[in-house]
């Protein structure tokens, strides 16, 4: 008996249709689907993913943020935090002091200390 080993290429999906929008499929079971662009904010919860969208709906994935990482990272989004992954073309405000990010649709993600050179790109 084999066992295979299954990597990120392997399990996740994408679907290219006409122009530059880019489907994301969370879950194949279910046939959820996603526009990458749409996506605003990747909140990591122990091995659960939510994806916030721009619309205000939330969708729970039943993987790790490590999973969408080294995808999503080629469409432009930055891991600030452990828990937190944003796309930067759906940034409202970003303070300093505190080192947060406020995202359009009024969620807040923290900046860790190791990640504060990413934040300093953003400015």
């Amino acid at each position: 008996m084999k066992y295979f080993k299954l990597t990120t290429s392997m399990c996740m999906k994408t679907y290219n249709p006409k122009g530059n929008t880019t489907l994301l499929i969370l879950n194949q079971k279910t046939s959820k689907k996603v526009l990458i662009d749409t996506v605003v904010l990747l909140e990591g919860d122990v091995n659960y993913t939510i994806f916030h969208l721009e619309n205000g709906n939330q969708n729970m994935v039943a993987h790790s943020l490590k999973f969408f990482e080294p995808f999503l990272e080629t469409h432009g989004f930055l891991r600030v935090h452990r828990s937190f992954m944003i796309n930067p073309n759906h940034v409202k405000n970003l303070d300093k002091q505190q080192h947060k990010v406020t995202m359009i649709n009024g969620y807040e993600a923290v900046v860790s200390r190791r990640k504060k050179r990413i934040f300093k790109n953003l400015l």
